[in-house]
């Protein structure tokens, strides 16, 4: 693959992160994450540190307390076969930037961890 093509790839792999997060859909988020992933950020000053399950159950008893969907790819760097993408979205009713960690793998790019800041 070359840079632009991984770029395009890690990008579109942010949108459909946003997309599957903010409908719940459980099996795209599988599909995006490595099942040892885990999810870690301060919310309401408090440190979370869930693991995939814990963020897919939230993710669904979330769905449709979001407002207006916004999403936006800010910023990706990539590294050989590491990745990295921030993607700003509405999600319980505030903006969160989420820090995605990509491995690339026989299987293409999969997520390997989420970290994420509430604004």
């Amino acid at each position: 693959m070359t840079k632009l093509t991984d770029a395009k790839a890690i990008a579109e792999i942010g949108e459909r992160y946003y997309q599957a997060m903010v409908s719940g859909n459980e099996a795209a988020l599988r599909a995006l994450f490595d099942a040892r992933a885990p999810i870690i950020g301060y919310y309401q000053g408090q440190l979370l540190w869930l693991s995939l399950q814990d963020f897919i159950d939230e993710a669904i008893s979330l769905v449709g307390q979001h407002g207006p969907e916004r999403c936006q790819v800010e910023t990706h760097r990539i590294d050989g076969d590491i990745g990295f993408v921030a993607v700003g979205g509405q999600y319980a009713q505030a903006w969160l930037v989420d820090h995605l960690l990509l491995s690339r793998g026989s299987d293409g790019w999969k997520i390997v961890s989420k970290t994420f800041h509430v604004t």
